[in-house]
Formats: C-alpha cells, sequence, structure tokens
C-alpha cells in the first residue's frame, strides 16, 4: 500500500537540510551549498543545480555557513518564501542583494500558517565561546570593515517547529544547550528533531532536551563543520571540556565514532523511545506512516 504522507529529507551539510513534503513542496534550511568557510576548510559541497524546487526557505541566524547561498537560491527560485530574524534581514538584503517582497521578519513566538505549513519560531541563542561576543571583538571584522551579518549571527537566533502538509512534526534546534531549554521546548511533540552537536555540549543536557522534545528521531547536524574545523585547526580542541579531551582526543585526532556513540546511548538512557540518527550527507532518505499485512 502506498500511503500519501510523510515525505523526504536529506542532509546537505553543516546544519543544512532539504525537505520535500507529501505534496511535493520543497523547504529548504540554513543552506551552505558551498560548503568553504576557508581554504582549508570544506564541508561536503553541493552544486545549485542539484536543488530542484524551493518553496520555503527557513534561517536560524545569518553566519556565512547557514546563510551564505540565500542570494544565489532567491535568484533561482524567486517565488520562495523566506524567513530570517527581524534584526538580521537588512543587513542580509543588502549584502546579498535580496528581493524583499516575500520575506518574513521573524520575531519569537510567531506563527506562520500557509495551506501546507505551519512554522513557530522560537527564540534561541547561538553556542557560546570562552573569548565571549562582543560588538568590538576581531569575529565582526571583514575586509577592516564592521561584519553585521557576523554580528547578528550570534545576536539573533531561531529555533522553529514545522507541522508539515500531512500533519507530520518537524522541531529545528541548533545552538547551545542550557538547563533552561529542556523546559522551554518541552512537549514539542516531534516526529523528527533535527538537532545541533557540538562536543561544547553537555551529553546529559543534550539528552533531557531530546527527550523534552518528545522526538521519535533526533537527526544530529553541524559535528560535520566541527570535524573539518579540527582537521584543519587542532588547537579549537582546546576550548571543550577537559573530560571530553581525556575521552575523546587520541594523538590529536577527535574520535568522532566513539563521540557518536556515545551520545546515541546517553539519549537513549534518558528516552527510551527516542532514536539518534545521523544520515549521510547528500542522500534522501524517506519518513512516514505506513500499513503492511502480516504473513
Amino acid at each position: 500500500m502506498q500511503m500519501k504522507n510523510g515525505g523526504s529529507i536529506r542532509w546537505i551539510n553543516t546544519a543544512g537540510f532539504e525537505i520535500c513534503m507529501a505534496n511535493g513542496k520543497h523547504i529548504l534550511i540554513d543552506p551552505f551549498l558551498s560548503g568553504k568557510a576557508s581554504d582549508q576548510i570544506v564541508c561536503y559541497p553541493m552544486n545549485l543545480d542539484e536543488l530542484e524546487a524551493c518553496d520555503y526557505l527557513l534561517l536560524t541566524h545569518t553566519h556565512s555557513d547557514h546563510a551564505e547561498d540565500v542570494g544565489r537560491i532567491q535568484k533561482k527560485f524567486p517565488r520562495l518564501n523566506l524567513f530570517v530574524g527581524d534584526l538580521s534581514v537588512d543587513a542580509l538584503c543588502e549584502e546579498q542583494d535580496l528581493d524583499c517582497a516575500r520575506i518574513y521578519r521573524v520575531r519569537g513566538g510567531e506563527v506562520y500558517e500557509f495551506d501546507d505549513l505551519k512554522i513557530e519560531a522560537f527564540s534561541g541563542r547561538h553556542t557560546e565561546s570562552p573569548r565571549g561576543y562582543r560588538k568590538t571583538g576581531k569575529d565582526y571584522i571583514r575586509d577592516g570593515k564592521f561584519w553585521p551579518l557576523q554580528w547578528y549571527g550570534n545576536l539573533e537566533f531561531f529555533n522553529y517547529r514545522l507541522t508539515l502538509c500531512d500533519g507530520t512534526v518537524v522541531f529545528l534546534w541548533g545552538g547551545m544547550t542550557s538547563p533552561d531549554q529542556k523546559y522551554k521546548f518541552r512537549d514539542m511533540n516531534a516526529n523528527i528533531a533535527i538537532m545541533q552537536v557540538s562536543p561544547k555540549q553537555s551529553f546529559s543536557e543534550f539528552a533531557e532536551l531530546a527527550h523534552a522534545v518528545k522526538a521519535q528521531f533526533v537527526i544530529p547536524h553541524h559535528y560535520d563543520f566541527t570535524e573539518k574545523l579540527f582537521e584543519a585547526m587542532p588547537f579549537m580542541m582546546d576550548a571543550m571540556s577537559e573530560e571530553n579531551k581525556k575521552s575523546y582526543v587520541k594523538d590529536g585526532v577527535f574520535q568522532w565514532k566513539a563521540y557518536m556513540e556515545a551520545l546515541a546511548q546517553a539519549v537513549r538512557k534518558e528516552s527510551p523511545e527516542t532514536i539518534l540518527l545521523p544520515l549521510e550527507h547528500h542522500r534522501w532518505y524517506r519518513f512516514g506512516f505506513t500499513c503492511e499485512a502480516e504473513d
């Protein structure tokens, strides 16, 4: 029996995902098609030609590894609906020469409902850094000038709950785990939770958050970029906890397989009904309710 529900999902790279709903409409999240952060860091690039459609495009924040290719995508699909933070949108429009006609300036707590998609926005926060985030910091300078998108990317961050056309619920989460979030995001009742993984996170807080959102499947993301970063700049591992260094760094190399296995165990212990499901890059995965007769 062919069920006309669910849809398909693929992981592009970093926090970039593409969802094809049961009605054939496409949702794009945090596109970073080039995958190129520097000459040393290139993370699973995808050609623009591989995108067949884009009806909705959602940004969690405006850092280049999440929003770099919005302008190119809008030029290819000029009828797409673009969702970006209210504070960040002017800088994004200016830097990428965007058409603002179909832009939604997102604020936390807002709900956008279409005939085939419901989008709920929740204010979040970016991952922390030992050096902190100040507008005068060197991270926000490019070509000798202040780089507003990089600053707003730290200042303004969103998570989303999507209710697809068939009722499937997808929760998009990134940023920093913190003790408050398991209360803020509890009872999301997500079929799929797309959640950021970072060695800066606490296993227990991540597992508790996965349990709180009541997700059936957790799809991890962003750790691929961290892997490339650690390979190119091993000193970046210094920001991790001493426990993680001791457990997962061997001969100067971060042991990602062991780390992800331990994370999956932590999630399963805290939330036995939840499965951590890493995806292969650029490969489509089908999801949905099915019915088959038993033999």
